[in-house]
């Protein structure tokens, strides 16, 4: 059994979550914006918020409303593939809620899940990225990767990783997962399903995103108060610092992909990095009254970058839309503890 150093981070995760459920018909023109919502743990009212930018439109709890049932206890991500099918990974729950376009549940996942965290699809599999068990002492026995055909859920393997796995990506035949709760890259072969190698980044590395050149972009929250956060460039064999953050950023990464800009949060401040030009703007955009952001998200097709502020876990949230110029567009309602966004 490995024990958790920091029992302070996992409080904080499982302590804090809270969620929005969303649906909406897409439009002809930029598509819906989804937000996940956590939801508060243990109290099963996670859900995800649909927005259609045209019309201003906000529908709630679309899962709920289509389903007729929660969405669960602590919905941590979504993902909708090619084929518009969406996959809902419900942590506290264990479980992942398979939806068509209308969020309407064709199938339940849950063998095999430990505190699932993200999903994607690759080809005819699917990666899922679980944490593992705790017991009472929140010993965590064994990070994984969960390996399932796309088709039948039917496991075809697991990669075990370091401990607390969390954000996945996929770039050139290659699974790369970050292990949050240490300061390493697990990257798994699609072809052969097994742990290529391990990379060492900084620590508590969070989400990642993919460039136009099929560059993998990662963002490390640093240690505990060292203000030592960091964005990496990853490659198979090796992951290198391209900028040091001076400060502890949450685990939320956007890419605006056209012009090589990422953007990052860190209290109630949107930083942004353009990669070609290595140029850091710490505080891009800053919201005097928000509490703190929480999710973050870029639309490629309006040009616009999302924020979410959770408002301190005590009820629902608030998304702000900026334009890529840093200017002020509208706000939104979502639902409680919203931590990222999804662009159809």
């Amino acid at each position: 059994m490995k024990k958790l150093a920091l029992w302070s981070l996992v409080a904080a995760v499982f302590l804090t979550s809270c969620g929005g459920d969303d649906e909406g018909e897409p439009n002809n023109g930029v598509g819906s914006v989804y937000v996940v919502n956590e939801g508060n743990f243990n109290q099963t009212n996670g859900s995800i918020t649909s927005y259609d930018p045209e019309s201003g439109e906000v529908s709630a709890f679309v899962f709920q409303t289509a389903n007729s049932r929660p969405l669960g206890d602590v919905v941590q991500s979504l993902f909708i593939d090619a084929d518009e099918v969406g996959y809902v990974v419900v942590n506290n729950s264990k479980k992942v809620e398979v939806v068509n376009a209308d969020f309407v549940s064709t199938a339940t996942i849950e063998d095999n899940l430990a505190n699932p965290r993200y999903l994607i699809r690759n080809n005819d599999q699917l990666f899922v990225s679980n944490w593992g068990t705790f017991d009472e002492n929140y010993a965590l026995d064994q990070s994984y990767v969960l390996i399932l055909d796309a088709t039948t859920f039917d496991k075809e393997g697991a990669v075990n990783t370091d401990d607390g796995t969390e954000n996945l990506a996929y770039a050139d035949g290659y699974v790369y997962a970050s292990n949050s709760f240490g300061n390493t890259v697990s990257v798994i072969k699609t072809s052969t399903g097994k742990l290529e190698t391990t990379l060492e980044v900084g620590y508590s590395p969070g989400e990642m995103v993919v460039d136009e050149a099929g560059a993998v972009w990662l963002i490390c929250g640093g240690s505990y108060q060292g203000n030592d956060g960091a964005i990496y460039k990853l490659g198979t064999s090796a992951a290198t610092k391209e900028v040091d953050l001076e400060v502890n950023p949450s685990a939320r990464l956007s890419i605006d992909k056209e012009h090589g800009v990422l953007y990052y949060i860190a209290g109630t401040s949107v930083g942004s990095y353009e990669t070609a030009q290595k140029a850091l703007e710490k505080a891009f955009i800053t919201i005097d009254e928000a509490v703190g952001f929480y999710g973050l998200g870029y639309s490629e097709a309006e040009d616009v970058i999302y924020i979410a502020d959770a408002k301190g876990f005590q009820g629902k949230g608030t998304v702000y839309r900026y334009s890529a110029d840093g200017e002020a567009l509208s706000t939104f309602e979502a639902g409680v503890a919203p931590n990222g966004f999804v662009f159809k």
